[in-house]
C-alpha cells in the first residue's frame, strides 16, 4: 500500500507511543513526526509493521535506515540539503527503535558514514531596529512575547509551561529594576532567568487588557493565550472565549513571528535557510548581554550547560541579578532608553571636555608662574 506523502496515519500505533513520550517540546515531536513519517513512506510501511519486523530481524531493519540514509546522502551531495539535516533525519528512527528495546543495529557506523555536519548555524541575530520595527506594528500580546524572549533569552519552547505566577518584579530603593522569570518550572530542566522593566510592564498592560475582557487571571494562568473576538454577530464572542483561556502553544508562538516576518517584509521569498528565526531572538540576548556582563552568566540565565563549571560555579540569584542590571540598558528595545543613554554618554563627553579644558588652564598658570617666580629671582641675582 503505498501512502500520500507525509500522511501522519503511518505513525498511529502502539509503538509510536513510547516515541512520543521520550519527546517533551510540542516543537520537537512535531519535526520528530515529520522527519518519521518521511521515513515511513520511503519504506511504504506504517510505524507498527516496521517496528515488528525490525525485532524479528535487526539486521534487515539496518539494512533499511543505511539505504535511505545514503539517499540523503546523495541530496547532501546534490546540494538538496545541509548536512546537519542527514543526521536530523536518523535522530527519530533510532528514538523509535530505542524505546521499543530494538537492539542490534549499528548506529555509530551508520553515523560515520554521513558528512560531517556544521556546529553552528549561519542565520544571524535580528537587529534592534528589526526588533523594533516588530514592536510596533503588533498588538501587546505580540510585543509582551517578544520583549520577553529578547531581553531573557527564552527558547521558544518555555511558552509551553510558563504562567502568570512565574513572574516577579524586582524592586531596588521603591524602583522597577527587572523580574524573575521561572523558566520550565517544575520540570528537570527548570532555572531562573530576568526580564527588562521594559518587558515585565508590557507583560503586566497585556495581563490588564486579558482581565479587562473578563479574564480571571492567577498565578497559574498561561502567561500567552489565544485570542477572542471582543464584538461580534448579535454582541456575541465568535472567536474564542475571553474567560475561558487556552495556553498559545510553542507553535502558535513561532507561526505569530513567521507571520509577522512576512507582513512586514522581513521576508520576501519562501527558502529553507532564512537570514533569522525566532530562535535567533536568543542570538540577540547573547550577543548584546555579553557586552555587558560575564559570559558565563550570560550562559547560565540562557539554561545552557557550562560544562563542569555546572558542579563548581554555583553564583547567587542577587550576583546573576547585580550583573545582569548591567546589560538592561542594551536589552531595551524603546528608543528612548537609547535616546537616554546617548544624552548621559554626551554629558558625560561635556564633562570629560570640560575638565581637560579646566586641566590645561590649570598647566597654562602653573607654568605661567614658575615663569614669574623665575623672572623675580633672576632680578634678585642681577641686584
Amino acid at each position: 500500500m503505498v501512502y500520500p506523502y507525509r500522511d501522519r496515519r503511518l505513525v498511529k500505533g502502539t509503538t509510536s507511543r513510547p516515541f512520543y513520550e521520550a519527546l517533551r517540546s510540542d516543537v520537537t515531536k512535531d519535526s520528530y513526526e515529520r522527519r518519521l513519517v518521511t521515513f515511513l513512506n520511503y519504506i511504504q510501511l506504517p510505524v507498527d509493521k516496521f517496528v515488528e519486523d525490525a525485532k524479528k530481524n535487526p539486521s534487515w531493519a539496518q539494512k533499511v535506515v543505511l539505504d535511505y540514509m545514503l539517499k540523503q546522502k546523495e541530496r547532501f551531495a546534490n546540494k538538496e540539503i545541509q548536512a546537519s539535516t542527514i543526521r536530523s533525519l536518523m535522530k527519530p528512527l533510532k528514538l523509535l527503535l530505542e524505546m521499543n528495546d530494538v537492539t542490534g543495529i549499528n548506529w555509530k557506523r551508520i553515523a560515520r558514514m554521513m558528512p560531517s555536519a556544521r556546529r553552528y548555524a549561519l542565520d544571524r541575530a535580528p537587529t534592534i531596529r528589526e526588533i523594533r520595527l516588530m514592536t510596533s506594528n503588533s498588538d501587546v500580546r505580540f510585543q509582551a512575547i517578544l520583549l520577553t524572549m529578547a531581553s531573557s533569552g527564552i527558547r521558544i519552547g518555555a511558552w509551553d509551561y510558563l504562567n502568570w505566577g512565574h513572574v516577579e518584579p524586582v524592586y531596588r530603593q521603591g524602583q522597577l529594576v527587572a523580574a524573575k522569570l521561572l523558566v520550565y518550572a517544575g520540570e528537570p530542566e527548570e532555572y531562573t532567568t530576568f526580564i527588562t522593566p521594559e518587558a515585565y510592564e508590557k507583560l503586566v498592560e497585556y495581563i490588564g487588557f486579558r482581565q479587562q475582557h473578563g479574564e480571571k487571571v492567577t498565578k497559574d494562568s498561561p502567561l500567552s493565550r489565544d485570542v477572542w473576538q471582543t464584538t461580534g454577530k448579535w454582541g456575541k464572542n465568535l472567536v474564542g472565549s475571553a474567560s475561558n483561556p487556552i495556553r498559545l502553544q510553542s507553535l502558535g508562538v513561532k507561526r505569530l513571528f513567521e507571520d509577522m516576518m512576512w507582513r512586514l517584509g522581513l521576508r520576501k521569498e519562501k527558502k529553507r535557510r532564512h537570514e533569522f528565526s525566532i530562535h535567533s531572538i536568543r542570538k540577540f540576548f547573547k550577543t548584546r548581554a555579553e557586552q555587558a556582563m560575564h559570559p558565563i552568566n550570560v550562559e547560565t540565565l540562557m539554561g545552557h550547560s557550562t560544562g563542569i563549571s555546572d558542579s563548581y560555579y554555583r553564583p547567587t540569584e542577587k550576583e546573576l541579578l547585580d550583573d545582569y542590571l548591567n546589560a538592561v540598558p542594551l536589552l531595551t528595545i524603546s528608543e528612548v532608553e537609547e535616546v537616554r543613554r546617548e544624552s548621559q554618554l554626551s554629558r558625560g563627553q561635556l564633562e570629560n571636555r570640560l575638565q581637560q579644558l579646566e586641566d590645561f588652564v590649570a598647566r597654562l598658570a602653573a607654568e605661567k608662574g614658575q615663569q614669574v617666580l623665575a623672572q623675580g629671582q633672576n632680578r634678585r641675582l642681577d641686584t
